[in-house]
């Protein structure tokens, strides 16, 4: 019993920010979504019915749905960077714990998903 404690020790904080990480990720992947959706909108479409009729609101925040998908991002590939890779490589830590659980920068977004969301 003590060893799997330990052994969940050594896991536990890199767990705890993937999740942290994750909620920005969510935003990320969500205005992917809406921009895969809706993103192939402009002003000329307005008048066309081949391309799911298109809204003066689809159009203008398109724009802001992709900034704000690369700003997300590359703030979400930044803290990946900086806690994955760069603090464990100076410390001289293994990378190992860290990368058994970046899956777990998903669970918010299924999370989301799961209740109802998307």
């Amino acid at each position: 019993m003590r060893t799997a404690l330990t052994a969940l020790r050594g896991c536990l904080p890199p767990l705890l920010v993937h999740l942290l990480i994750g909620v920005p990720a969510a935003l990320a992947v969500l205005c992917l979504r809406w921009y895969i959706a809706y993103g192939h909108c402009e002003y000329d479409d307005l008048g066309r019915r081949d391309l799911d009729g298109c809204t003066y609101d689809q159009i203008e925040n398109s724009g802001f749905a992709l900034i704000a998908l690369i700003l997300i991002s590359g703030l979400v590939l930044l803290l990946l960077l900086v806690f994955d890779v760069l603090r464990p490589l100076n410390a001289g830590r293994p990378l190992r714990p860290r990368l058994l659980t970046l899956p777990a920068v998903l669970i918010p977004y299924a999370a989301y998903v799961m209740n109802g969301g998307g």
